[in-house]
């Protein structure tokens, strides 16, 4: 959860100086780049750490057949980042999401989730060229739970071989870990160690990391063995500020567009993080190798938030006395209160404030075992390679929501003219009034569980024939066989009222907490004190959201603790927790409306023939071939009728209790072609063109066939009266999804005018077909009514479906690194690296609506920034290694359907006028953001050195932006800050 991190441009790197124990053994094809020592106008310039690594990643992309870059371990053994996603964010053409998930813009994530390579989420994940997955109903790993001590390298992958495994329509990432036989003959050893603080989360946290590798000639053979582990802890904290939706409000007879309240709080997170690998390699001769790996990587979070929640769609502001933007959204105003839809006049009556506690604790793991074995005779002409893997996965999340309202002011001033926002509240309104615990009301919880378990065997041969004609080398084929199952428990988020006085139980204030139950949040430094907050208030204790037992809480008070059945002021504090409210959704899960089970069976073929000739003065090389893949997609659920009464054509109607089996899937095949020419003039130049066909399968969670059908109401006006029908809804996903195809084209030019000095620049083009998104649409039903009868009809879903327009992304990448080895002395290790990546793109398959409820279909693709860009400042001169590096992304699109900005809205044109719904589905973008980091590492021997490292130097905000308004305007939906950070640590190898 920090910012750092990659490979053509600088990291903020923990490498050291020590003599180099680990190589690249890709990287052997070029060893004069991977010397200690170059010379250059006849100066001996040494060569280690941190800039070896960057040169050693240069000679793996300089001489792969296909279009890649690498980030490499130091010579400690390190990779120079928190996560892989920091190790990643400043290659070339890659961005990092700042958020817990690309489609959940309301909880910023320090360290970054998933990527998206040249625009495109579609990443596959690899683990030593094989697949890797986390049990989280997705398709890729989560990249935040691997340990990057473990690794000896990242490759980027931007175009492909028919030899890949099929997946990532914007590309893969293959973690490459360390093998015994990667080192020399003996016993080596590496660790390291560090501690480091935030300045909001303001605790100290630690991590350690070891490695011992040993290489022996033995009577038997070869033998080599490694074990590696890691732990690391992290602590982080946020802030956020959120303005609700703009509304259409009709002010003295004009339209304006006036906010539905603004939200409040902060996020706190603790992750710990742990991996082992072993590994073992045995050669009994030249000819033969086996190799087998143990990988386990671990994850566990807590995150513990406060919300603070100002929102209604009846706000109403005095528009001569507040100020607007040309679009008539307002901007200002020092009374933003509550009206009466029938009158217009204002309320007069306090603001509810609805409030949440909220704890989760989430937990991962993922393992992985593989054994393979290499024949290569050196007297023939058939090498054979061949693997088997087994992975297993498990994720748990398990989350408590406890939720209060408080009687605030009847107004709030609220002026958003400045980089920040701003709230006041009237006079005669203050602390003294949120310090009166009887202001505040035990409302709702909601707990949510999830319990995932994913399993993977997989077998792959491959044969490979040497050509040895004067232009065709090799001709390859091979197989792979994969059957992938997951079985998901989720009980969903079964939100339900504490007692409330009308549900059976009496409304209790905080003036009835139990002891510990509720205490006052005090928001320190918000936004480092540039926010003013009307007031600190109180809320469910974090002890109590912490249990995650949602019984505790909906225990009903002690028989004639409230004098009053409905209402429970006078009583004092309960003996115990107990808030009432008996029709709840108990803990645990409720088989089988909360299993869903899945499984994908793949079996792939492939015929690929590498060539090289000499062309001219220089070279043509390359490969082209053919995958053929087959998928076949199963997923079984229960489709789950709620029950409810409503109206509907002015008689009452009731929809049973019904659980409903489904199944569905899909048989799929295609062919993947992939072409790849690298012509090189010199030693010095690359020009490599690409054309290939990738795809992705869609995510089990698309695929889901399990889901909800229910009924959407309004209020009635009669009060006590059901609702009045609207339409029917269903959540059900889609099992027959179609892959996402991609067609792409690839060109490049690479310049390596010496070790350490590169330059690039790439175009690419990528076609892409069947897309998955998220659209407002009709999905047929089976209603099923308490008297017996059923009704075939519409209902409307939101779920994922195929796009039916092909969308299109096309971009520039442009970048290099220059050391400036000629200067005299100390000055040879000044460096500077920079990349700038452009992307545009075309997704007119993707709808939303509008402010006004109008479709448009002019969103960009999700996750795709237009511009990103990143720049560093290297030294390099033993024994000082010094970055400071700036990483930064412009806008990209976060979610089309975000919870919030998709509410069914009121709007009342005139006092006492029929209501007209609107249903919106705003885009919500992440906006641009760029972060600042420094780092420097200290020789102090040959095995023994120290960092310091900062992070977020800038104190750096994020923002999010709402769509859908007149004339493409963009408003601020929410702002975040979090930690800056200071890390300390030591690395040895020897």
């Amino acid at each position: 959860m920090t910012a750092s991190g990659a490979s053509l441009l600088a990291i903020i790197a923990m490498g050291t100086a020590a003599p180099a124990w680990a190589q690249d053994a890709a990287a052997d094809q070029d060893a004069s780049a991977q010397t200690g020592d170059d010379l250059i106008m006849g100066e001996e310039i040494v060569v280690t750490g941190r800039r070896e690594a960057l040169q050693s990643a240069d000679e793996r992309k300089k001489n792969a057949d296909t279009i890649i870059d690498s980030v490499v371990a130091d010579d400690a053994g390190k990779l120079p980042d928190n996560s892989i996603t920091e190790v990643l964010q400043r290659v070339s053409g890659v961005t990092i999401v700042r958020f817990s998930a690309l489609n959940d813009p309301d909880h910023f994530s320090v360290e970054g989730s998933g990527i998206q390579v040249r625009g495109l989420s579609g990443v596959a994940s690899r683990l030593n060229g094989r697949e890797i997955f986390s049990a989280n109903a997705g398709r890729s790993l989560l990249w935040g739970d691997v340990t990057p001590e473990l690794m000896q390298a990242v490759d980027v992958y931007k175009s492909s071989s028919a030899d890949q495994i099929e997946g990532g329509t914007g590309g893969s990432v293959d973690l490459r870990t360390k093998l015994p036989f990667d080192f020399d003959m003996g016993l080596h050893a590496a660790g390291s160690a560090d501690v480091s603080v935030g300045d909001l989360a303001d605790e100290a946290d630690y991590s350690v990391s070891g490695l011992i590798a040993g290489h022996w000639d033995t009577p038997i053979g070869e033998v080599g063995l490694l074990v590696d582990g890691a732990y690391s802890q992290l602590t982080s904290r946020s802030q956020f500020f959120r303005i609700e939706p703009y509304f259409l409000t009709t002010l003295q007879g004009d339209d304006y567009f006036v906010p539905g309240g603004f939200d409040y709080g902060e996020q706190a997170f603790q992750r710990k993080r742990d991996g082992i690998y072993a590994a073992a390699q045995w050669a009994p001769n030249d000819d033969l190798t086996f190799t087998g790996i143990f990988f386990q990587s671990r994850y566990r979070n807590r995150g513990d938030e406060w919300a603070e929640i100002v929102a209604q769609q009846t706000f109403a502001v005095d528009p001569t006395q507040s100020q607007f933007d040309s679009n008539g959204v307002l901007v200002s105003t020092p009374n933003l209160y509550l009206r009466d839809p029938a009158t217009f006049n204002p309320t007069g009556g306090a603001i509810t404030q609805g409030g949440t506690t909220g704890v989760n604790k989430t937990r991962t793991k993922t393992q992985d075992m593989s054994i393979a074995f290499a024949w290569a005779p050196a007297d023939s002409r058939v090498a054979i390679r061949g693997s088997y893997q087994h992975i297993f996965s498990t994720s748990e999340a398990n989350s408590l929501s406890v939720f209060r309202d408080f009687s605030g002011p009847t107004g709030y001033g609220l002026d958003l003219t400045g980089d920040l926002p701003s709230v006041t509240v009237p006079g005669g309104f203050g602390q003294a009034q949120y310090d009166d615990q009887s202001r505040y009301l035990w409302t709702a919880a909601m707990p949510h569980n999830e319990d995932n378990t994913g399993k993977m065997d997989s077998a792959a041969l491959d044969i490979e024939y040497d050509v040895d004609s004067s232009f065709f080398r090799k001709v390859k084929v091979g197989g792979r066989w994969s059957n992938r199952t997951e079985r998901d428990f989720n009980n969903g988020y079964a939100w339900a009222a504490l007692g409330r006085g009308w549900n059976g139980d009496p409304q209790l204030t905080f003036v009835n907490s139990a002891p510990g139950d509720s205490e006052l949040h005090p928001y320190k430094d918000f936004f480092r004190g540039a926010i003013a907050l009307p007031g600190q208030v109180y809320y469910p204790s974090l002890a109590l959201a912490g249990t995650l037992d949602v019984d505790l809480l909906h225990r009903s008070p002690p028989a004639g603790f409230c004098a009053d059945p409905y209402y429970c002021v006078p009583s004092g504090p309960l003996p115990q927790s107990g808030y009432g409210g008996s029709d709840y959704r108990q803990s645990g899960f409720l088989l089988p409306n909360d299993q869903r089970d899945f499984s994908t069976r793949t079996l792939a073929g492939y015929i690929m023939t590498t060539y090289d000739t000499p062309l001219g003065d220089g070279n043509l090389s390359g490969n082209v071939g053919v995958r053929v893949v087959n998928v076949k997609n199963e997923s079984q659920g229960v489709i789950r009728q709620l029950s409810n009464t409503y109206i509907r054509n002015g008689q009452t109607v009731t929809l049973a209790e019904v659980i409903t089996p489904r199944e569905g899937g899909g048989n799929f095949t295609r062919f993947l072609p992939a072409i790849n020419v690298i012509y090189a003039p010199d030693d010095k130049i690359r020009v490599r063109g690409a054309y290939n066909i990738t795809m992705d399968n869609a995510s089990f969670q698309a695929l889901s066939a399990a889901g909800e059908v229910g009924v959407a109401t309004t209020a009635n006006p009669v009060a006590g009266d059901p609702g009045i029908f609207n339409r029917f809804t269903t959540t059900q996903g889609a099992p027959d999804l179609e892959p996402t195809m991609s067609n792409n084209f690839d060109l490049s030019f690479e310049w390596y005018p010496r070790p350490g000095t590169t330059f690039h620049i790439a175009g690419f083009y990528k076609r892409l077909t069947n897309l998955p998104i998220y659209a407002i649409q009709q999905r047929p039903v089976t209603i099923y009514y308490n008297d017996g009868t059923t009704e075939d009809t519409m209902a409307t879903s939101n779920a994922v479906r195929n796009s039916e327009e092909a969308a299109t992304v096309k971009g520039v990448e442009v970048g290099g690194r220059v050391f400036l080895d000629s200067l005299p002395g100390w000055l040879n290790g000044i460096g500077l690296e920079a990349n700038y990546t452009f992307i545009d793109s075309a997704n007119p398959g993707d709808i939303y609506r509008d402010i006004l409820g109008n479709v448009q279909d002019d969103a960009p693709l999700q996750g795709l920034s237009r511009h990103n860009f990143n720049v560093a400042f290297l030294y390099e001169h033993d024994p000082i290694s010094f970055r400071v590096a700036y990483s930064w992304r412009s806008k990209y699109l976060q979610s089309t359907n975000s919870n919030g900005t998709n509410p069914l809205f009121n709007y009342y044109p005139a006092p006492g006028a029929p209501v007209e719904e609107i249903q919106l589905a705003l885009p919500v973008y992440g906006s641009s953001y760029g972060s600042l980091d420094a780092g420097v590492t200290f020789r102090v021997t040959e095995a023994f050195s120290f960092t310091i490292q900062g992070t977020n130097l800038t104190n750096a905000t994020q923002k999010t932006l709402m769509g859908g308004y007149p004339n493409g305007s963009l408003y601020t939906r929410s702002w975040f800050q979090s930690d800056r950070r200071v890390k300390v640590g030591v690395n040895v190898a020897f």
